[in-house]
């Protein structure tokens, strides 16, 4: 292989990067650019990430204006989340629906008669509510409801008289739901909390309090929050898990396009130098456009088919592309086989190892090992002077006559 050769094909691959490079930010571009927009516009139409606080409840001090605080001597809430995932351009959106049921119980320990106040505060301000309902003493509250300041009711209670209430409601969120206990107090007694899901890859929000027992069930989760006298600042919250985005995924697929064409012509080259066989630079260029097919046609068929559908199309229809132009353009003495499974395995798996978080890193690097180990194991008995010198005297030598 000549200086000239090499020279040749650098520049190609230097320019195949240009074209990567130009591709991979249209695609961000297209995919991140308008996710405020978007963002924006899936909170409209579906809702805001969901914060729960605890029902707050105060009697006023007789003869001042100030309150004393009092909290619940019971806490069970029930909730259920159920992903309801929606797509605006080429992102998805972690949104979900939100089942809530809250019953608290309190008690008159004084001995006089206490007028307590009780208010609730919806978990978005601006929310849709469905089948919402504030039942105190098994009596419905006919108390004005406005989402934005919330639900007030007065609950007169005689001397060591119980009264439970329950709250229910379905709304829906985005991206993560939390509880949190009432501040005012600073603490919460006989809390069981549980929630179940309709996912298994469950996460929490930074500095939340973890569940007390976790079960997987035939559709997710079940996790469990009890405590008998729980002292905390910290809120109970789960992340809602996120969908596959084909956006992002797609062009950190195809800035990482050179590194995978750079192990192909490395192939190439091997087969040239062992096989004998001359593999002019235009070869190469035609090689490279086979291989940036794949990232153009998977850049635009994600935003129309399932990124796992777009990428098998794009990917049959790149290998398709090389390896049928090799077969043609270098005849039977190529073994165009092992060109096909390079380019499945360096363009293909390479490139499907960014579909599965955090092992992207560890595929690339056992396949560079592993072709190292082939390179060296076939190449151990070349000699590089004469391949090169070869070339050197083939290109001196004068050009044979023409047939006649």
């Amino acid at each position: 292989m000549s200086i000239k050769r090499i020279v040749a094909i650098g520049l190609i691959f230097v320019l195949s990067c240009a074209g990567w490079w130009i591709l991979g930010l249209a695609t961000a571009a297209r995919s991140t650019a308008f996710f405020r927009q978007l963002g924006n516009k899936v909170e409209v139409l579906w809702g805001v990430p969901l914060c729960q606080e605890a029902p707050a409840l105060s009697v006023q001090v007789p003869g001042s204006d100030q309150v004393r605080w009092i909290m619940p001597l019971k806490n069970e809430i029930m909730v259920a989340l159920k992903t309801d995932y929606r797509k605006k351009g080429l992102m998805w959106y972690p949104t979900y629906n939100c089942s809530f049921e809250g019953s608290y119980l309190i008690t008159n320990q004084e001995s006089v008669a206490q007028k307590v106040r009780l208010h609730f505060d919806f978990p978005a301000k601006s929310g849709t509510y469905d089948n919402f309902s504030l039942v105190v003493g098994g009596k419905p509250a006919s108390a004005p409801i406005d989402t934005k300041a919330g639900v007030g009711e007065i609950i007169e209670l005689q001397p060591g008289e119980s009264r439970e209430f329950k709250v229910t409601y379905q709304t829906r969120g985005i991206r993560e739901w939390r509880y949190r206990t009432d501040r005012n107090v600073g603490r919460v007694q006989n809390l069981d909390l549980t929630v179940t899901t309709s996912f298994r890859d469950v996460d929490f929000t930074d500095g939340s309090l973890s569940p007390m027992s976790k079960e997987e069930t035939a559709g997710g989760m079940t996790l469990k929050w009890s405590a008998t006298d729980l002292i905390t600042a910290q809120d109970i919250g789960i992340v809602i898990p996120e969908k596959l985005n084909p956006g992002p995924v797609t062009s950190r697929i195809t800035f990482f396009a050179p590194v995978c064409l750079l192990f192909f012509f490395i192939l190439i080259a091997t087969i040239s130098i062992m096989g004998g066989i001359s593999i002019h630079p235009m070869h190469y260029l035609f090689v490279a456009a086979g291989f940036f097919a794949f990232h153009l046609l998977l850049s635009y068929l994600v935003g129309l088919l399932d990124i796992q559908l777009a990428f098998v199309i794009s990917a049959a229809t790149s290998v398709a592309l090389v390896t049928s132009y090799l077969a043609a353009a270098l005849g039977k003495s190529f073994p165009w086989k092992t060109a096909a499974a390079g380019q499945i395995f360096y363009l293909v798996l390479f490139s499907y190892s960014f579909f599965f978080t955090g092992i992207t890193g560890l595929t690339v690097a056992i396949g560079s090992v592993a072709t190292l180990a082939v390179l060296m194991r076939v190449t151990a008995r070349v000699e590089w002077s004469n391949v090169f010198k070869s070339s050197r005297k083939l290109a001196a030598s004068p050009t044979p006559p023409p047939f006649p």
